[in-house]
């Protein structure tokens, strides 16, 4: 937990305005970083993603994970690895407190991390945000908003409708901590909306497919997001519409009757807590290492994460992956932070006094149990498998599904084809909750 003093006024005093200039204006490699080149030739790099496979946030990891090391001293090895938990928070304490502290870890998880911390009241934070390792973000929300997305079959058409229903709309969503949890319980009591957020899923696609089989009603989802994991929602048989756009000045011209935040709140004190929240997503997909890492590394690794954006391998790989990228270093970045440590204490106060009574269920889960015959092991936790003469596909995760091999507590990695297993699932192509192998 971290206890601040009482900050000045003047929270929007920061901005981004300090455009970064492309590889050509890096700055090259002095005598200094020979260390960090002995230190990364021949090592791996791990690009911890503080979410499950498939997300957003996964996608931006792996993007990164895939470019940046021909860029760094030494070319390493370099591999993504899932940890979730907690809105991406376990992935942090563990940057934090527990990764090697000399550049060969580094992580991306929620936007939110600096604030939860700022608030101050939550016991799930062992770290301070000031002095993480900032490496930089590969997103400044350019071209970019936070979009509030129902079922179009719940009849809700606007915000006003969505405060006069009289039964809640569950938002899907991970754990307190991650934006999807956070923005609509403050947005529900700042704005008056009568949603819940349905806490628990392990992130992803998970969200996404809660909505489609009508367990929730609706998520917040980023626009590059929602376009790279789910495009069909915003094509014209999408089962859903958009009724309201976050964390961006003005509409963005594909959603023109979806008003913002900002629009919808009408007293100050309102506007001034959504501005809160929105700050962050100006370092939409931030990057970071634990505390103590050596300058030369630090600058290493700030010159190869932009490099690595700059490259046009990266440039054509993101946009097949409709990935939308405004990248800002690391150095950047930290100012962000900074300025988020400094706006206003009250604001905290009052977002850490509405997450005190979230009014957040934990989704109850129905699951599936089968036995069978696994027959395939695929990417990213992918597998198949057989029972009683029918073909499933699930997914193991990290954190989320618990293995046991033999009698024994085991990885994913454990997992082979061949072996028999009970498997807990939600049905066909859902994460797993819950494995019992034999060898």
């Amino acid at each position: 937990m971290i206890h601040r003093k009482p900050f000045g006024r003047g929270f929007l005093a920061f901005s981004t305005a300090a455009a970064v200039a492309g590889v050509s204006t890096l700055a090259a490699m002095t005598p200094s970083d020979v260390s960090a080149k002995e230190m990364f030739e021949g090592k791996t790099i791990r690009v911890v993603i503080g979410y499950a496979a498939g997300g957003g946030y996964d996608r931006y990891g792996r993007q990164l994970a895939r470019h940046i090391g021909k860029h760094l001293p030494g070319k390493p090895n370099v591999v993504a690895v899932n940890m979730t938990g907690a809105g991406s928070i376990n992935s942090v304490n563990y940057l934090y407190n527990q990764a090697p502290k000399d550049g060969t870890e580094f992580g991306i998880f929620a936007r939110g991390v600096p604030v939860l911390a700022f608030a101050g009241d939550s016991k799930q934070v062992k770290y301070d945000p000031l002095k993480l390792t900032w490496i930089g973000t590969s997103s400044s929300y350019k071209g970019e908003a936070y979009l509030m997305f129902v079922r179009k079959d719940t009849g809700i058409k606007s915000i006003s409708d969505l405060r006069q229903t009289k039964t809640p709309l569950m938002f899907a969503s991970t754990a307190f901590g991650s934006d999807g949890t956070d923005v609509p319980i403050v947005l529900r009591e700042v704005l008056g909306l009568n949603i819940l957020a349905l806490r628990g899923y392990p992130g992803g696609n998970t969200l996404y497919l809660a909505v489609e089989r009508n367990e929730a009603q609706g998520r917040m989802a980023g626009y590059a997001s929602a376009k790279t994991a789910q495009p069909q929602w915003l094509g014209k048989d999408s089962p859903v519409r958009v009724i309201m756009q976050f964390a961006t000045k003005t509409r963005l011209k594909e959603f023109p009757d979806a008003p913002t935040a900002q629009e919808i709140a009408s007293k100050q004190e309102d506007k001034d807590l959504i501005a809160l929240l929105e700050a962050p997503f100006f370092l939409a997909r931030p990057f970071a290492g634990p505390p103590g890492i050596p300058a030369d590394r630090v600058k290493a690794l700030r010159t190869a994460f932009m490099a690595a954006h700059e490259d046009p391998e990266y440039k054509k790989e993101a946009k097949k992956l409709r990935l939308l990228t405004s990248p800002l270093d690391g150095a950047e970045v930290q100012k962000l932070v900074e300025g988020l440590g400094k706006m206003p204490r009250a604001l905290y106060e009052r977002y850490a006094a509405i997450l005190k009574d979230p009014k957040s269920p934990v989704r109850q889960v129905k699951w599936q149990i089968v036995e069978g015959k696994i027959t395939k092991i695929a990417k990213k936790g992918r597998f198949e498998f057989e029972a009683d003469g029918k073909k499933y596909k699930s997914r193991m995760s990290g954190g989320y599904t618990k293995i046991n091999i033999g009698g024994k507590a085991a990885k994913s990695k454990a997992v082979k084809a061949g072996m028999a297993c009970k498997v807990w699932f939600e049905g066909n192509n859902s994460y797993a909750g819950k494995m019992e192998c034999k060898k």
